[in-house]
């Protein structure tokens, strides 16, 4: 696991995939909301680096030089576009990157207080044993720069 001392160094590192092919280079760093551990990170690809992909630091090893991610470069080329524009991920887009990648997202439900048939259209519970989050779960981690470092 990727911990926030060696998320300081991340940002652009080359990134490989488990077969040792290039994806790019580390844009920025999200963390999870609840943990506030490195969960996510950008990658730099295509022609010049002039798209952003985000990738899963689940089962990522990083030497200090190089980050190798646990999913293949086609996958994340292949993965879902998502404009940052504040910074934050929102649900929906959270919701699009986890489902592409195959990974669970949501909190488990409670049991509803009102009967189903009484639950307005709006409400947070949804059919099925998954909801979809009500806040960002991933924010833009900015560290601070080292010590003598200016930006």
């Amino acid at each position: 696991m990727i911990g926030q001392r060696e998320a300081l160094r991340l940002t652009g590192c080359e990134t490989f995939d488990p077969r040792g092919s290039r994806i790019g280079v580390v844009g920025r760093v999200f963390v999870d909301d609840d943990t506030e551990q490195p969960a996510w990170i950008t990658v730099q690809t295509g022609l010049f680096g002039t798209n952003e992909s985000f990738v899963p630091l689940a089962g990522a090893a990083f030497d200090g030089d190089t980050l190798t991610v646990a999913v293949g470069r086609e996958t994340v080329r292949r993965a879902p576009r998502v404009a940052l524009q504040d910074g934050d991920l929102e649900p929906e887009q959270e919701t699009k990157l986890y489902a592409h990648y195959g990974m669970r997202y949501g909190v488990n439900t409670p049991e509803p207080v009102l009967p189903l048939e009484e639950t307005p259209r709006h409400s947070a519970v949804a059919e099925g044993s998954q909801v979809r989050a009500l806040r960002t779960r991933l924010r833009r981690w900015a560290a601070a720069p080292p010590v003598g470092v200016r930006r």
